[in-house]
């Protein structure tokens, strides 16, 4: 079930970094050609691109460099348990998000979120997924991320205890996940997230 878990949180810093490379490499300008310096909000909109400057490339690469950097740290670091590196590299992801949202426009911010959008319905397309069943899962994993940080935030419980609590919230996460996507569904979640 640990496992489970740190393969979320691997597969969505990989989806960030996969977003961000995919999106430099849509960017990047021909050789011989420079990059444009500036990005018009009508341009950005219309031809779906984020069309960064090489300034914002620059920085945007720096932020990639500085969390690959600090994920290492905290997967290296001996005094951690798997729920607190995993809780401290979501942490990190959810902060470089943030920094990397504040180089960008507000035209490459919409266009960086109609993408995510896209990513999003083409999974669920994928599994085949309802719109009921996408507001269930949405709720159950809004409500485990909330039950979780509350856990690991409580300084008054061990680590033992911590393990135990965050234990039961997965097998309880995992049982209304059974609930609510059929068994085939399942299947495919479970495959998709290995991958």
């Amino acid at each position: 079930m640990r496992g489970t878990w740190i393969t979320n949180s691997v597969l969505l810093l990989g989806i960030t970094f996969g977003s961000m490379a995919l999106l430099a490499q849509q960017t990047s300008a021909p050789a011989g050609q420079s990059a444009p310096e500036t990005t018009t909000q009508s341009n950005a909109g219309a031809t779906g691109k984020m069309q960064l400057s090489a300034e914002q490339k620059q920085q945007l690469s720096s932020l990639r460099a500085s969390m690959r950097d600090q994920a290492a740290i905290i997967r290296h670091d001996q005094t951690l348990t798997a729920d607190q590196k995993a809780a401290k590299l979501k942490a990190l992801r959810a902060s470089t998000r943030e920094q990397m949202k504040a180089v960008l426009t507000p035209a490459q911010q919409q266009t960086f979120a109609e993408r995510r959008a896209a990513r999003r319905s083409a999974f669920a397309a994928k599994l085949g997924l309802t719109t009921d069943q996408q507001a269930k899962l949405k709720s159950l994993f809004s409500s485990t991320h909330q039950q979780r940080q509350a856990v690991l935030n409580n300084t008054s419980l061990t680590n033992e205890q911590k393990q135990a609590q965050l234990s039961q919230i997965r097998q309880a996460s995992q049982a209304q996940l059974a609930t609510i996507l059929t068994p085939e569904q399942l299947a495919k979640f479970h495959q998709m997230r290995r991958r």
